[in-house]
Order: C-alpha cells, then sequence, then structure tokens
C-alpha cells in the first residue's frame, strides 16, 4: 500500500509531519488497547493535508504569545483531530482544544477520545482539551471562549450545518479560519450556500498555496474546475476567513428550523472513508 500511495504518503511526510499520523494512513487504522481500529467516517489525505497547512500558516501568521484556541464539531474516531491536536502541541504558548460529539462514548465507543490520549502519550506532550458530550446547537452557544479555528463535520442535515456555521462565527476571532467538511453533501451544500449568502460579506474562502505556503482567496463556490485530489484546495473541503467582527446580519433572516434530536448526531454513513 505504501508504494500504491507513495503521492499521498509524501504529501503527510510533507505537509503533517508526524509519523503516528503516516502510520495511521498508510494502514488505514490504528492499534488501541492492542486491537487494530480500521477507520471509520474519516476525512481523506487531501482533506488532512489542507487542514494541516491551514492551521499551521494560520498559527505562523496571527499568532504569537497569545492562547489558541480551537473548536471541533465532530470527532468519530479522531482522524481530524489528530491533525488539529498535532498543530496544537507544537505551540508553546497557551493553547486550548474543545471537541462536541453527543455519540462519542456511545456509537464510537470513546475511540476518539483514546486516540487523541494515545497520541499526545505518545508525543510525551500534554493539552487542555475538552470534551462535550452534547448536541452542538445546545452546546455551542454556551462556549465562553473566542476561537481561532472552528472545524465543521458534525451532522449534515442543512438546518444543522447552518447553526454549526452561525454559532461559528459568533464565537470566531477576526481572521479565524471555519473550516467545513463535506461540502459535496446535499444537506452541506445547501447551508453553505445559505450561510455565505448573509455572511459572504465578512469572510473570504482561501485556499493555500502550496509553493509558497500563503492563503489565497477563492473566486467563487462550487467551481466546476476545482480538483477534488488537490493538497491545497480540495473540492470536498471549504475554509471561511472572517473579515470583520461578529455583527447581527440584517440583510437577510435565515430560517433554522431545528430537527428531532435524533438527526443531530454525526453518522457513518454520513461520511465518506476515503483516506
Amino acid at each position: 500500500m505504501e508504494k500504491k500511495y507513495k503521492l499521498e504518503l509524501d504529501a503527510v511526510d510533507k505537509y503533517i509531519n508526524n509519523k503516528y499520523i503516516h502510520d495511521i494512513i498508510r494502514d488505514y487504522g490504528f492499534k488501541l488497547d492492542g486491537e487494530f481500529i480500521p477507520l471509520n467516517s474519516n476525512i481523506n489525505v487531501y482533506e488532512a493535508c489542507f487542514i494541516s497547512l491551514l492551521t499551521n500558516i494560520y498559527i505562523k501568521k496571527y499568532k504569537t504569545k497569545n492562547t489558541l484556541n480551537i473548536l471541533e464539531v465532530g470527532l468519530a474516531y479522531g482522524t481530524s483531530a489528530l491533525i488539529l491536536v498535532n498543530a496544537l502541541i507544537q505551540y508553546k504558548h497557551p493553547k486550548n482544544y474543545t471537541v462536541i460529539d453527543p455519540n462519542q462514548s456511545t456509537q464510537w465507543k470513546s475511540i476518539g477520545h483514546k486516540n487523541i490520549e494515545q497520541f499526545l502519550g505518545h508525543m510525551h506532550k500534554k493539552l487542555n482539551y475538552e470534551l462535550l458530550e452534547k448536541f452542538s446547537t445546545d452546546a455551542m452557544p454556551k462556549l465562553r471562549k473566542k476561537y481561532d479555528i472552528s472545524f465543521v463535520d458534525g451532522a449534515h442535515e442543512e438546518e444543522i450545518v447552518i447553526q454549526d456555521l452561525i454559532n461559528s462565527d459568533k464565537k470566531l476571532v477576526v481572521n479565524g479560519l471555519i473550516i467545513v467538511d463535506d461540502v459535496l453533501h446535499a444537506g452541506v451544500k445547501r447551508a453553505v450556500n445559505t450561510f455565505w449568502k448573509s455572511y459572504g460579506k465578512k469572510y473570504r474562502r482561501i485556499y493555500v498555496d502550496t509553493i509558497d505556503f500563503s492563503f489565497r482567496e477563492a473566486p467563487t463556490l462550487y467551481n466546476p474546475i476545482d480538483v477534488k485530489k488537490s493538497f491545497g484546495n480540495p473540492n470536498t473541503m471549504y475554509c471561511f476567513q472572517k473579515l470583520v467582527s461578529s455583527e447581527p446580519v440584517k440583510s437577510r433572516k435565515i430560517k433554522t428550523k431545528i430537527k428531532s434530536s435524533s438527526s443531530r448526531s454525526r453518522s457513518s454513513s454520513s461520511k465518506r472513508s476515503n483516506i
């Protein structure tokens, strides 16, 4: 497998630079308590590199000695969490990681949480992080921190994704990033388009120039010429950078009727397992 996916694994080494994560992607799984756990509901290798690039460039450009806060909605087996945590533990100043997943100890058997703990032990690092086993629509409004990065990859129903994006905006610092996964999923796509119509003036969609490692502005949403297999701009994941502070949006009211709580959790059927 390593020879077959040499391009992808070389990119993991270049853009993520962590052997633990390299081995998970190479083996399409990891050992936990002596048992091999195949990946499930995970981001793909292009998305993993994109998250790592975005996070590290953001830290280098916008953070000095002040606290770095990262929020994630949807933990599952913790593949994306490891990318974010890997960047966090390299930051030498105060940092916090908050992750929301109502089904972590039930549907996911706490595998994502244990994966983070095992990774931190492997790296001989400690991290101040909080797992909230609550629905994102309930948990996010009660968060008291301001966040530098919000990674949205929880429930994929349109109404929930819109709420996650709006709540991310309220908690995000200026220049902060909202990263959204599975933007080609029908519910997520509708939510992204709706959010952009009302909030687009205060954000820019960005991608990463992998030549000079800088942020570039993407001209449009859902451009048919976007390339799926791009480490700096995968068409399955978007990043929005905040340009101005949060204020009530007067131009257009977004209707957000929330479905029953059973629809507000991330499920394996809503993700593509394609690392």
